[in-house]
């Protein structure tokens, strides 16, 4: 009788065991998809709770989809590094109307050429659905595709941002945007993106696991082997040699990311193309662009300095292909550094 109850007790010891042992693993489980969400941003992206329409798509284009980090409105932002949207006081044309203006523009060029219907409303989706398809003069083929991770904005968000940007300085019609083919398009995709993806949203899921806060103290670290604080600003902090780097999770994916850190020269930002300036006295100097005009041109060195050179002592000035930013990351970060420096850049939505 006692070996039974021994054995009773013994059988109840190891279910209790068990169903500890399965406690835990789905307790790690969650907390591994906590942190997936916290490096992929998913856990902070901002509700839009109005209905479709240009209020929605203000709501986004200063949100959610991130437009504002490279586009301004006018005098609204201070965003340079893709076109301006709005009226640009005392520039040519096309800058010196709206967008949905510029697009009517460009819609009768592509009825010129093609003799098919393409209306101003075909262009604004196009430059969403597919920015590549037409890259304004003196601007860089750089624009994320909005509807594709990590910005990733559903069907309702797009029509949104395309109703607000018809909406300025035009008549909104959600009627035209429905039935534009090339919003059927964008629909067909971004269903076939969610059924490949499992999900509704698009998610973005990190490539690699590191330590946002490692990466972040990383980051500003002066004596780290790495710096960047002393390039790139993120909320404030920071230097101004670089671009931005705010919202870069938030707009650029995590293999873009790490392609920036590897090979800094591959794409170099808009604004922030580098240029050595020679001199008649034979002195080279090198730095960012920061502002030029009839008296000279004013260079940013990678220590923050702006150096200003006068016209009339300038023998040359010529582009250059390899950006500011050291090329030499790949060798000198380890592996877990690499992984905690992407992840708070992932992390920064």
């Amino acid at each position: 009788m006692s070996e039974e109850i021994k054995r009773e007790g013994g059988g109840g010891h190891a279910f209790l065991r068990s169903l500890f042992f399965v406690l835990c693993i789905l307790g790690v489980y969650i907390y591994v998809a906590e942190v997936i969400t916290d490096i992929s941003g998913q856990g902070h992206r901002g509700a839009v709770s109005t209905a479709v329409g240009p209020e929605m798509g203000k709501e986004i284009f200063f949100g959610k989809g991130k437009c504002s980090t490279c586009h301004s409105l006018g005098n609204e932002g201070s965003a340079i590094r893709c076109p301006n949207l709005g009226i640009v006081e005392g520039a040519d044309a096309p800058f010196d109307r709206p967008i949905i203006q510029r697009a009517a523009l460009r819609a009768e060029e592509i009825k010129a050429k093609t003799g098919k219907s393409y209306t101003p409303t075909d262009y604004i989706i196009e430059s969403h659905f597919n920015p590549s398809a037409y890259v304004v003069e003196g601007f860089k083929n750089e624009m994320p595709v909005i509807w594709k991770p990590p910005i990733g904005l559903n069907l309702d968000e797009e029509m949104a941002v395309d109703a607000f940007l018809q909406s300025y300085g035009g008549e909104v019609d959600l009627a035209a945007i429905a039935n534009s083919p090339i919003f059927a398009e964008l629909k067909k995709n971004v269903k076939a993106l969610q059924a490949e993806s499992g999900d509704s949203g698009g998610a973005a899921k990190p490539l690699l696991v590191g330590d946002p806060a490692q990466g972040e103290a990383f980051f500003f670290d002066p004596s780290s082997p790495v710096p960047c604080g002393k390039c790139h600003t993120v909320k404030g902090n920071g230097g101004k040699v670089g671009p931005e780097l705010t919202n870069v999770g938030g707009t650029r994916s995590a293999e873009y990311i790490m392609e920036s850190i590897l090979e800094p020269s591959k794409v170099i930002a808009s604004g922030f193309e580098p240029y050595l300036v020679i001199t008649k006295d034979n002195e080279f100097v090198t730095g960012v662009k920061r502002a030029e005009d009839s008296t000279g041109i004013e260079l940013m060195d990678d220590e923050g300095e702006i150096r200003k050179i006068e016209k009339e002592n300038i023998e040359k000035v010529v582009p250059q292909k390899l950006s500011i930013m050291p090329g030499n990351f790949k060798e000198i970060l380890t592996m877990q550094q690499f992984h905690d420096l992407v992840a708070f850049l992932v992390s920064l939505t």
